[in-house]
């Protein structure tokens, strides 16, 4: 945009919330985005402007500047709705049967009940109750399983000398 228009939308803005017209309303009715009003709204000098014609309406905009920021999660919501609206027009209307193949195929993996990768939940903690005489089993084959482990390990000669050994 050339400065001179730059101007002149900012001296429309101005103007617009001298009449306490809120930001989003005043970026309708000058034909911009909403971010483009933001940020025409933020800049020092039409701050500064704002100031002298109204310290009132400048709070207020300082605020709304402060506060009107979209979450990320608002943000995300949105996209996601227009996202899966798109997705079911291709489903419904492409041509192609690729493209309706990857549509359903996108779908299916956003739901919950068929997605590839689902998340499962449940309650990991659990008792186990083993009585002392398995137990004393388990620890007997545990140390079996270590002394035949540590012979593998031994060189070749020590074989013969714990043959005789035993």
């Amino acid at each position: 945009m050339h400065e001179a228009s730059k101007l002149v939308k900012q001296e429309e803005l101005l103007n617009l919330l001298l009449l306490h017209i809120p930001l989003k309303q005043c970026a309708e009715r000058l034909h911009v985005s909403y971010a483009t009003i933001r940020k025409y709204a933020s800049e020092d000098d039409f701050l500064n402007n704002l100031r002298v014609l109204s310290q009132s309406i400048y709070e207020e905009v300082v605020t709304d500047l402060k506060t009107e920021r979209k979450t990320l999660q608002d943000r995300l919501t949105e996209a996601s709705d227009k996202a899966l609206t798109k997705l079911e027009e291709l489903l419904a209307n492409s041509q192609q049967e690729s493209i309706v193949l990857k549509a359903a195929d996108s779908i299916l993996d956003r739901t919950v009940e068929t997605a590839r990768n689902r998340k499962i939940e449940g309650n990991m903690s659990g008792r186990f109750s083993i009585d002392p005489i398995t137990l004393m089993h388990s620890a007997l084959t545990a140390q079996e399983l270590e002394h035949h482990t540590d012979q593998k390990k031994l060189p070749p000669a020590s074989y013969e000398q714990d043959a005789a050994n035993e």
